[in-house]
């Protein structure tokens, strides 16, 4: 694109993510944290994109900077159509934005399922102390499940189920450690790689 055409796109592209002309002549060093992520998200809807992937989109982002982005993400999605595959450690963040989510541990999908399916109900034991550790502002919130173990590496991971070394429901007998679980339907598009059953993922202490 050049004349007329660009700079009427890039007036579209500034307003979609709530910047001003007067940024346009800034230098990168002379932009917040902030604005460099709207920058960043413009270049990525240029293009008319049908998928765009955000890794860590707010990780590196104060709290009130991170809400404003959040905001803006969610409000393109709608008005661009497009599907993000949003990659992030912060599991508020991901429910916020998120149809579907996928939980992975060394590269393996151990579960995945509508949002509201992974973050309520029964979970995978990685989810479950994933979810444990998620700041709650009504004061209830589940015991705090700490880790402990050996941390494999990613590039030889464990045979049987690559958690089992970590995991604080292990089965005792050693199914875990000899065979890998498959990705199975517990609930209808909800999907979990464990040996323990699904009725049972709910009852503290039942293995």
């Amino acid at each position: 694109m050049s004349g007329a055409a660009l700079r009427a796109r890039l007036g579209e592209l500034i307003a979609q993510v709530r910047l001003e002309e007067r940024h346009l002549s800034l230098r990168p060093a002379q932009l917040s944290g902030g604005l460099k992520q709207r920058v960043a998200i413009a270049r990525a809807f240029a293009s008319g994109p049908a998928v765009v992937v955000l890794d860590e989109p707010t990780s590196a982002l104060d709290v009130s900077v991170q809400a404003a982005i959040l905001n803006l993400l969610a409000d393109l999605q709608a008005a661009e159509r497009a599907s993000y595959l949003f990659i992030s450690h912060d599991l508020g963040v991901v429910r916020y934005l998120s149809d579907r989510i996928a939980v992975l541990y060394l590269g393996r999908v151990l579960e995945i399922g509508p949002a509201e399916q992974v973050f309520s109900g029964s979970h995978h034991p990685y989810t479950e102390a994933l979810l444990s550790a998620v700041p709650s502002i009504d004061g209830q919130h589940p015991e705090r499940i700490r880790l402990t173990g050996e941390i494999p590496s990613a590039a030889d991971p464990p045979g049987g189920c690559v958690f089992h070394t970590r995991c604080p429901r292990r089965l005792p007998t050693g199914i875990c450690e000899s065979a890998e679980p498959p990705l199975l339907e517990v609930e209808p598009g909800h999907r979990m790689s464990c040996h323990i059953p699904f009725d049972d993922l709910n009852r503290k202490g039942s293995d």
